[in-house]
């Protein structure tokens, strides 16, 4: 201010070493609101970034897939040789329009109680009389398997282990969808341990 007047100069110097300290961030306030308070733009971090290239597959869900597809083969594998070796015990009393059916008579319960443990592993809740069933329908395969085969030891192993693989693997799946379901609070207080009161 000279002579009574303001100094244009010195006032256009001092707003541009403002703008000049603020740096590109600053946006300056709009409008006729002198008391607006100046805003920063927000910039993408390292997180943001991340997510750019959309959700990722993670290792666990992977290798569950792997096993569950391998139960499932393995199970599916089991169940048809024993369904050969009990169409072939049938054959030795009945007619072929008639034996091929007959494996049903232990398949068909073992079926329709694994389906049940399935449902009761998905809802958490225990199924005794299920398991009752496909456990008595895996020991009366492996006995009429074992006895229509030679007295061998080598040839009783070999028809009477496919029953129990096929059993095996059943347990094994709901195994995995008991544990892929399970609460995520029971999970924790598995990982923390028994509580103590």
């Amino acid at each position: 201010m000279t002579g009574g007047g303001w100094d244009l100069d010195a006032e256009l110097a001092h707003m541009l070493n403002m703008e000049s300290t603020m740096g590109p961030s600053y946006s300056p306030p709009s409008g006729n609101d002198p008391y607006r308070a100046p805003t920063v733009q927000p910039t993408a971090g390292p997180r943001n970034r991340s997510h750019a290239g959309g959700p990722r597959i993670r290792p666990t869900a992977i290798l569950l897939t792997t096993i569950i597809v391998c139960t499932l083969a393995m199970l599916g594998w089991s169940i048809s040789y024993s369904y050969e070796q009990l169409r072939a015990v049938a054959a030795l009393f009945m007619p072929q329009s008639l034996a091929r059916w007959w494996p049903w008579m232990l398949y068909g319960p073992w079926l329709a109680a694994g389906l049940s443990i399935m449902r009761a592993s998905l809802q958490r809740r225990t199924a005794r009389w299920s398991w009752t069933v496909i456990v008595t329908a895996s020991v009366g395969s492996v006995a009429l398997c074992v006895g229509n085969s030679s007295k061998s030891l080598l040839m009783m192993a070999v028809a009477g282990i496919p029953p129990l693989t096929a059993l095996a693997c059943f347990q094994e799946l709901v195994g995995q969808f008991s544990y892929r379901y399970r609460p995520q609070h029971a999970m924790r207080n598995t990982k923390r341990g028994p509580v103590r009161h």
